[in-house]
């Protein structure tokens, strides 16, 4: 089956703190006219951008009444100048809270860790996998460099965890 990725970002009622190009209904007719046309639907945010707590819960109570089929969880990596460059890092704790948070709401869902991963939850990476994260993205991100591939493959390993192939059909040798 066909998976159409379209992210949030954040909750209805933060995103107006953070996006001025488009209304967050919009966000929401997409995923749902994705849904009506019969495909999968991956859709997340980015954390630590100056949301509560309470909004991300929001986040993912709208998540679970748009029917996600999976959810990218990522994690602020400031970048400097841009309007966020100084804000705060989340931390590991905190991280591991929000992706408990998520799996509790939306129980049989695959939650993926992806961006600023490294960042925020430092020496607490493999935890994610006990706040109940399904796995997590590996090699380097859109604008951002990540982890060694090898470095997770190891985590992964001492954790006596399993390497499943990801399915995402982006190239033949993604490995997941």
């Amino acid at each position: 089956m066909v998976t159409y990725h379209h992210n949030l970002e954040t909750s209805r009622s933060f995103f107006p703190s953070i996006c001025s190009t488009h209304d967050y209904e919009q966000d929401v007719a997409t995923i749902r006219a994705a849904k009506r046309a019969g495909l999968r639907a991956c859709c997340g945010g980015i954390f630590g951008l100056g949301e509560s707590f309470a909004q991300r819960v929001e986040m993912a109570l709208t998540l679970r009444e748009l029917g996600v089929d999976s959810i990218p969880v990522n994690f602020l990596d400031p970048v400097a100048g841009t309007r966020l460059e100084h804000a705060d890092f989340l931390t590991p704790l905190e991280c591991l809270r929000t992706i408990a948070v998520f799996r509790f709401i939306l129980p049989d869902r695959q939650i993926t860790v992806c961006g600023g991963r490294e960042r925020n939850l430092r020496e607490l990476q493999s935890w994610i996998f006990m706040a109940g994260a399904s796995g997590m993205m590996t090699g380097n991100y859109l604008t951002k460099a990540g982890r060694n591939p090898a470095l997770d493959r190891q985590m992964v390993a001492d954790l006596g965890l399993t390497i499943a192939p990801c399915g995402c059909s982006l190239s033949e040798d993604c490995d997941g």
